[in-house]
């Protein structure tokens, strides 16, 4: 299934480009007509092979905004201006012309529309449709739980539209809250989706098991405040005992964990240099990797076995994340020196500012979570790309939600059991007593650089952590005799920070207001 996949991610790139009237109108993949398609276990493999590709392709763009709107990042880059979407989007001064917010709608749109088409049209007449239309399901409840987490009362799509139905209206939040949940229990109920660890998730571990869909439904009803439905689907997902924590932090994010016990969902990058820029992860690894030409990285730090010696410096961690680690770990913290290192962690191992130097959009501290490693460079790509699977979806997180869910309902001992997993391989001290602030902490620094933080912020009402971000922008020039950082401000905004009433959600895109006269913006837009 993974070369159909791939083959058909380029297919699906050029679909969204082609979209006609709007984004809720995406143009079919493919000669085949689909009257002649979603016959035969083949039309469903390729079929559900499509689905998967387009919703990996919205993978890049909702990885930087999810993590660009969050206290927990710094745009970066280059110099001031080097890819101004994301710096819009990091200092909240950006509008509905912004082109990261506009593509990763468009995508999530495709799809729907390319899971549509196998849920309306696919007779679940054997075991390999059955399974597409689950997966379908799934990735459709997937994809709207980003939706209505980002964008609110979004358009509500479940059938193929006829051209007079182009303009959908702004859908009902608690119609869409109800398909998310739909889904997802149809997907369970249909027995349909593998078990992990199963003869068929260990053939194809890439594709979503019936845990993954449990677990993103305990999800989807902690949002909604609905804690005790949340809190039995997420119990059971770790009661079944088919996932645990990986044992070094370090190896978390990194390509000799892939497909480990730890893995809910995550997307497959199989690491062939025939086929780099097909994969998806085009980007991926020099946006994060450390910028070689501002920075003399030397010595071990180099090479098959330590950093890849080029990057965009893009992603680095805020001032505020690392005293949240140093507040609850402590500057030796185990888990705080394999998220973030410090400028001085790293010129003590040979890696410096070259002279006339400085970084933009960096504070001292560098994401290690996300380092770029060089045994992980897919070669034919030029160095652009990472071998390591993209998580979707950590046990680590499911323990989390789980945990907050347990609080919500008095089920202290439980949520004392799944939080002090996570502190145990941290490294850290047992908890006595959990609150909801303990796992607002435990979340934040566990999962930090992982896309969750910000729609986590909202729901709690803790956007006032947002409200001065993108006041003043850092450049960091080098450390001072003290060893402390020194911190220039060269630029700053007029526009900036989170405005309730307004940035809980974002807006729709200009092109999408343009040609859908029955939508209404977002409030504040």
């Amino acid at each position: 299934m993974k070369n159909i996949v791939y083959k058909i991610a380029i297919i699906i790139v050029v679909a969204v480009s082609s979209a006609c009237e709007n984004h809720l109108r995406i143009v079919q993949p493919g000669a085949t007509s689909v009257e002649n398609f979603y016959k035969t276990d083949k039309d469903a493999e390729e079929a559900i092979a499509a689905v998967y590709a387009s919703w990996r392709a919205s993978l890049y763009g909702q990885f930087w905004l999810k993590n660009l709107l969050s206290d927990d990042v710094i745009c970066g880059g280059g110099s001031r201006g080097d890819n101004s979407m994301y710096e819009q989007i990091n200092e909240y001064n950006f509008g509905a012309a912004n082109t990261t917010v506009s593509s990763t709608f468009a995508q999530y749109y495709n799809a729907i529309y390319l899971a549509n088409l196998i849920i309306n049209r696919i007779e679940p007449d054997s075991d390999v449709k059955k399974r597409a239309v689950a997966e379908a399901k799934t990735i459709r409840a997937a994809v709207y739980f980003d939706l209505v987490t980002l964008w609110g009362n979004v358009p509500l799509v479940t059938m193929e539209l006829s051209p007079d139905e182009y303009q959908q209206p702004n859908g009902d939040k608690n119609a869409l809250w109800n398909l998310i949940e739909t889904d997802y229990k149809d997907a369970l109920q249909s027995n349909s989706l593998p078990q992990k660890g199963s003869a068929a998730n260990t053939a194809q571990p890439a594709r979503l098991t019936s845990d993954a869909a449990r677990a993103f439904l305990g999800k989807a009803q902690l949002f909604q405040g609905k804690n005790e439905e949340a809190f039995e689907n997420l119990s059971t997902v770790i009661n079944d005992g088919k996932h645990g924590l990986v044992a070094d932090y370090e190896n978390v994010l990194r390509a000799v964990s892939d497909f480990s016990s730890e893995s809910v969902f995550e997307f497959n990058s199989i690491g062939d240099d025939n086929n780099a820029f097909e994969q998806g992860n085009t980007l991926w690894g020099i946006m994060n990797g450390y910028r070689s030409d501002k920075l003399n990285l030397s010595g071990y730090f180099t090479g098959l076995h330590g950093i890849y010696p080029s990057g965009w410096g893009f992603g680095n961690p805020t001032s505020a994340l690392y005293q949240a680690f140093l507040a609850e770990e402590g500057a030796e913290g185990y888990r705080l020196n394999n998220t973030i290192k410090t400028y001085k962690q790293l010129n003590n191992v040979g890696i410096a500012l070259n002279p006339g130097s400085s970084l933009y959009g960096n504070e001292g501290y560098f994401n290690w979570k996300h380092r770029y490693l060089g045994s992980e460079v897919l070669v034919a790509s030029f160095g652009f790309s990472t071998t390591a699977n993209f998580r979707v979806l950590r046990y680590a997180e499911v323990l989390l939600l789980a945990a907050e869910a347990a609080v919500q309902t008095g089920r202290n001992a439980q949520a004392l059991s799944y939080i002090n997993q996570i502190r145990s391989r941290a490294k850290l001290k047992a908890l006595d007593n959990v609150s909801l602030d303990n796992i607002k902490t435990e979340k934040r620094l566990e999962l930090c650089f992982e896309g969750v933080r910000f729609q986590d912020l909202v729901r709690w009402g803790d956007t006032h952590f947002l409200e001065k971000q993108g006041e003043k922008v850092p450049t960091f020039t080098g450390l001072n005799n003290d060893g402390s950082h020194t911190i220039i401000y060269p630029y700053s905004n007029q526009t900036f920070g989170f405005k309730k009433g307004k940035n809980e959600l974002l807006p729709f895109p200009e092109h999408e207001m343009n040609v859908n006269k029955n939508i209404k913006q977002n409030p504040g837009w």
